[in-house]
């Protein structure tokens, strides 16, 4: 017992001085969220970008600071806002081009780092439902989540392990499910999907498409020479409880294509590592458990999880969720603890339900790292998160954070999918019940046509009371060809009425637009070019009458196998974005990777005005156990300057990498411990 309390009071006090250090030096930080998550590249789907700006004690700033916004890809109506309880929102407004948008969010105080926050913007209405959709995996035997490589093995004899995924059902003896491109490799598995209800010996499955291959008995019309496949007999028969006897001349054993619900042989030869499973033994940290939910791009739910390091168990959880995008370490247990240039970040989340579609917890949150920056703001937080998803149908959540502080924050969002032709969102936020915020949005395809509504709404509940509007209704002819060439043509109809009672403005206006979007254009075997032009009539009241244009147009070029570059130029005239940024733009963004060597870097640069930004992260490994790094960042806008740049060295202990770290910020040697780089 007197050990106990000794390893306790140690443990206590090694958390204390790192408490103690964190005190030592914080900043300002910008939390950046997006709401809906992603959205069609259909030049007039919204989403709100939500900026929350706290100052070296994790306390709200005070109202009127101004945020800037900036995109790579879309506009936003507003770039640049005050904000109200601390917080300032966005209106992003989705361009022609589908891709990763790199959404940047910077104060003016020049005290906070920028933040960065990709958003997508899909090609097709359609690929927004299957961001929805789960594959579900239970198994009686054994399952394991790899920290490193996110892959997912489980194994258990007699169709132990059982797969759900909208309506494929799949029963095998061993699985391996590649978590970040949705790719399923079985043996010994019993498919229904379809018109398939199929035993195959080995099968490969991309669950994202619903096509692959596997080598199966199916019915022959003739019999051939019997022969070898690989090491797999050509000719063996399966019965319906599994197991092969004589082939007859009506049956053969070899492989199948299927696409959809139905299978169809193939004479098309298959490589062999398409069915091989990864060896997974080497990982540094595994999940153990017997459930897992998984969540394309988003994260994976677990029920009864062992965590472990190497093959030691150091912690229990029946129920958790891993948020993909948060595991940047291949060490799991980085996720709840980590060691950031001498201060401590805490994110321990306590699950009380987590089932297919939905999961309640509460988060002890800590210390975190808000923007391009080697430090972190202070502050401890409660929050309390209760989400929900039905696949395609509607996706939700309610958030209550800060639980216990003064500027806590309650938000609502809910997603539907209506019927095939009908989307919807709604979202609300109120800081401290200062203050009400709603949006809203609704998306419908008819014959020939499709029309979109959305708007936003803020209420002041208590000190300042305003109320300020926005609403917008466009209605849009499907896409006309232009004869032979790869381009399409869009005309519309659209209104807006914006209204704000701090400063007793209202804004009306009516427009036709047309929009020429190009198709993506190969100029050879490693560049290809992707444009669209916007050309749009308003008038009304209290806005700018006349003509609006907009366009742009980005180049991807291939330079190696190991580098990729891409440009976008930006021009608008709507006499409001050009009068902040001015009418031509340029961006790029790009990555190097080969060998010990590691770069990337994105930038964004007004061609007629006073503002620019530029990020860049390089790391280079000296050997197996030693690494360089170096991070950039700069941003100018304005009378508005931020820079910061930071080195750091860091050495490799098993499968912990500990470092020194130096900032212009903070003008000191910093300490951290992360979890090992892979070399």
């Amino acid at each position: 017992m007197a050990s106990i309390s000794l390893v306790r009071s140690r443990a206590i006090g090694l958390l204390a001085f790192f408490f103690i250090a964190t005190a030592s030096y914080a900043q300002q930080g910008i939390d950046v969220t997006t709401f809906p998550y992603r959205s069609v590249a259909d030049g007039r789907s919204t989403a709100t970008v939500t900026a929350t700006v706290r100052d070296s004690n994790g306390r709200l700033v005070q109202d009127g600071t101004r945020v800037v916004f900036t995109t790579t890809l879309g506009t936003f109506r507003e770039p640049v806002i005050s904000t109200s309880n601390g917080i300032a929102r966005a209106v992003l407004v989705a361009g022609g081009t589908a891709g990763v948008a790199k959404i940047t969010v910077n104060s003016l105080s020049g005290n906070a780092p920028p933040t960065t926050r990709e958003f997508e913007f899909v090609s097709d209405r359609k690929l927004l439902s299957s961001a929805q959709e789960y594959v579900e995996i239970v198994t009686n035997g054994t399952m394991q989540f790899t920290g490193d490589s996110h892959f997912i093995a489980a194994s258990a004899p007699d169709y132990g392990v059982k797969i759900r995924y909208r309506d494929i059902q799949i029963a095998a003896d061993d699985i391996q499910l590649d978590v970040s491109g949705y790719v399923l490799r079985a043996r010994k598995a019993r498919v229904k999907f379809g018109k398939i209800n199929q035993v195959f010996e080995e099968l490969f499955l991309k669950f994202n498409d619903r096509s692959g291959f596997g080598t199966t008995t199916y019915a022959a019309t003739a019999f051939d020479t019997v022969g070898m496949w690989g090491r797999i007999p050509v000719f063996l028969a399966q019965d319906t409880d599994g197991e092969y006897r004589a082939a007859t001349a009506s049956e053969k054993f070899g492989l199948v294509s299927f696409r959809g619900g139905s299978f169809t042989p193939t004479e098309t030869t298959a490589n062999r590592s398409s069915f091989e499973f990864r060896d997974l033994s080497e990982s540094p940290s595994t999940i153990r458990a017997k459930k897992a939910v998984v969540f394309p791009q988003k994260g994976i739910q677990f029920q009864k999880a062992d965590v472990y390091v190497g093959e030691t168990r150091i912690m229990k959880m029946p129920l958790y969720e891993l948020k993909l995008n948060d595991s940047r370490s291949p060490l799991v247990t980085d996720q709840f603890v980590s060691i950031r240039d001498n201060q401590i970040a805490v994110n321990y989340p306590y699950y009380m339900d987590i089932r297919p579609g939905q999961s309640s917890l509460f988060r002890l949150r800590t210390g975190e790292q808000l923007g391009r920056s080697t430090s972190a703001s202070r502050g401890v937080f409660l929050d309390y998160e209760w989400n929900w998803n039905r696949g395609d149908e509607m996706e939700g959540g309610l958030n209550l954070s800060g639980i216990g502080r003064d500027d806590w924050m309650m938000g609502l969002r809910q997603t539907w999918q209506l019927d095939p032709s009908t989307n919807a969102y709604i979202q609300a936020q109120s800081p401290a019940g200062q203050s009400i915020f709603g949006a809203f949005g609704l998306t419908r395809q008819f014959t020939g046509f499709q029309t979109s509504f959305n708007g936003n709404m803020t209420q002041g509940l208590r000190g300042l009371r305003y109320t300020t509007q926005d609403v917008y209704l466009s209605v849009e002819k499907d896409p006309t060809k232009l004869g032979r060439l790869p381009v399409q043509l869009y005309v519309g109809l659209t209104t807006f009425q914006s209204k704000n009672s701090l400063i007793n403005a209202t804004q009306r206006s009516t427009g036709v637009y047309g929009r020429f979007q190009s198709s993506s254009l190969r100029l050879d075997s490693r560049s290809s070019l992707v444009g669209s032009f916007e050309v749009k009539r308003l008038t009304g009241t209290g806005t700018q009458n006349g003509i609006n244009l907009r366009g742009s147009a980005s180049l991807s070029r291939k330079l190696s196998n190991s580098a990729t570059l891409v440009t976008t130029y930006d021009y608008y005239k709507d006499n409001f974005n050009d009068k902040v940024f001015g009418n031509h733009s340029l961006s790029f963004s790009g990555f190097y990777n080969s060998g010990r060597t590691n770069f990337s870097f994105s930038g964004l640069r007004s061609l007629d005005r006073d503002r620019a930004s530029f990020y860049g992260d390089a790391s280079y490994s000296l050997s197996s156990l030693w690494r360089l790094g170096y991070s950039y960042t700069w941003d100018r806008f304005l009378d508005s300057r931020y820079l910061d740049y930071n080195t750091v060295i860091g050495y490799r202990v098993g499968w912990r990498e500990v470092g020194l770290t130096w900032s212009l910020r903070t003008h000191r040697i910093g300490f951290q411990v992360l979890g090992s780089v892979v070399y």
